[in-house]
């Protein structure tokens, strides 16, 4: 039976806690249930970055097993929860896998770096494990993720069919491929591997072993490569202590809760649970399994009031559950939640994702309000303008419908103006942003206005480290 580590959130990052034998088995009864699945390796410039970029973070806190690639992880795990068992590297973790492919007749696709090192790479692990199968190498040339030949590499992909797919286009570029085509494709596990087959075919040299268990090979390759790595390196080290000090600022302030009450007004439309302490991993497995038999009509309410503090392991479990619910479009909202509580969850960025009541009035609004949100939005046709209503979410998850929604419409392209509101809106990803930019194309080539009005601060950052956000938003 395939199981999944419980996880504990390190600066908004569910990370599994897990060593690397524990990873590896954890890869090979995924490939075994061929159920499409990705894995990403995130150190501390990974979750500096997430911090900037909104959909970095979401790909985290959705993939399917996120492991600590870098001892300032573990270290920092200490201050929230149970420390992390071990840095799992990246580098480190794809021999292992090769080995186990091996061992279990798995075969790998090797996709990115520069033009001959993924073949290198491969050679490299068919001699040292030797009946390896290697479905295929490709290195597409370099081009921003939204001009990729996305079709060309997924016929490829497909052509070879691999167990296991190792894709190194760099972070987060990688990511954001993978995610774009998890849903769609039969690759039951994918890995953004980084400058691990660098490594591999010699093409950069990792620290010497000694230096590794010092848990210094940062400073080795920062010394290795000083103009494109000290600047790096130091903006991770300032993240890293400010982050640790903010923290344990939080963790010393007041806690101000307020009841929610046993409304029956409240209890007629939602489950209401009250949230305990959770110790443990069996704790967890224990919370979760019983939340998600709860009616999946109904939205849930944990009650939180009298919560002093979340634990890693806590944060862990309630992102699980959210992520469950979100899948089932069933409402999970926090209600209860202490001044101290809220304060670290908005701190870490995970409030976008929660979803957090405050007193019983607005609690009742918010279940309202999310009964009566549109989810694949809705189109208003007038004269000479078609209004087009933005889904809460827009994402490759979705995408494919709300295309369909606006592709059903024969008067679309006969209009002069495309208006797009995006006041209820509160997430786009790549796959939205691709879709949009075809839009604003084809808008250009027919003399026809488009524009995205409502644009929420979330998705504007997305927009922003896209660099399409004069493009989509700025003046025609």
């Amino acid at each position: 039976m395939h199981t999944t580590p419980p996880t504990a959130v390190v600066l908004g990052v569910p990370f599994h806690n897990v060593t690397f034998q524990e990873a590896v088995e954890w890869a090979r009864q995924r490939i075994r249930s061929r159920k499409p699945g990705y894995i990403a390796t995130a150190n501390m410039d990974f979750v500096m970055l997430a911090w900037q970029d909104p959909e970095l973070q979401r790909i985290l806190l959705e993939a399917d097993f996120v492991v600590a690639d870098g001892i300032p992880i573990v270290w920092l795990s200490t201050l929230l929860g149970p420390r992390l068992k071990a840095r799992v590297t990246g580098s480190d973790l794809v021999p292992m896998l090769a080995e186990m492919a091996r061992d279990n007749h798995f075969s790998i696709f090797l996709l990115g770096g520069a033009r001959g090192v993924a073949d290198k790479a491969a050679e490299v692990l068919v001699q040292r494990y030797p009946g390896l199968r290697i479905a295929g190498c490709y290195a597409p040339p370099w081009a921003p993720l939204l001009e990729i030949n996305h079709a060309e590499i997924l016929k490829r992909i497909k052509a070879a069919n691999p167990d296991l797919l190792l894709v190194a286009f760099g972070a987060p570029k990688q990511e954001k491929w993978v995610n774009l085509h998890v849903r769609n494709w039969q690759v039951p596990l994918a890995i953004g591997v980084g400058a691990s087959l660098d490594f591999l075919a010699g093409v950069q040299r990792r620290a010497p072993r000694i230096v590794q268990r010092m848990a210094m090979e940062w400073f080795w390759r920062m010394c290795s490569d000083p103009p494109r790595l000290v600047g790096r390196y130091l903006r991770n080290i300032l993240f890293f202590v400010r982050t640790s000090g903010e923290l344990l600022f939080i963790r010393c302030l007041p806690n101000r809760t307020a009841p929610i009450g046993a409304d029956a007004a409240l209890r007629r439309i939602a489950h209401v649970q009250t949230f305990e302490p959770l110790a443990n991993a069996a704790q967890v497995q224990s919370f979760c399994a019983a939340l998600a038999m709860q009616a999946p009509n109904r939205p849930v309410v944990l009650d939180l009031h009298g919560v002093p503090w979340l634990s890693s392991l806590e944060q862990g479990a309630l992102l699980r559950m959210t992520t469950l619910f979100r899948q089932r479009q069933q409402p999970l909202i926090l209600a209860g939640v202490g001044s101290r509580v809220r304060r670290l969850l908005i701190w870490c960025q995970l409030s976008e994702y929660l979803e957090i009541g405050g007193t019983l009035d607005e609690l009742l609004a918010k279940l309202g309000a999310r009964a009566a949100a549109a989810r694949q939005g809705s189109i208003l046709r007038t004269v000479d303008r078609v209004e087009i209503r933005l889904p809460q979410e827009l994402t490759a998850a979705n995408l494919d419908e709300f295309r369909k929604l606006i592709d059903e419409r024969p008067d679309f392209e006969q209009s002069r103006e495309w208006i797009f509101d995006a006041s209820g809106n509160h997430f786009v990803d790549s796959s939205a942003i691709g879709y949009f930019m075809r839009l604003k194309k084809m808008a250009r080539e027919n003399n026809i206005h488009l524009r995205l009005t409502g644009v929420r601060p979330a998705v504007r950052r997305v927009f922003q480290v896209a660099k399409v956000d004069a493009l989509l938003m700025g003046p025609e």
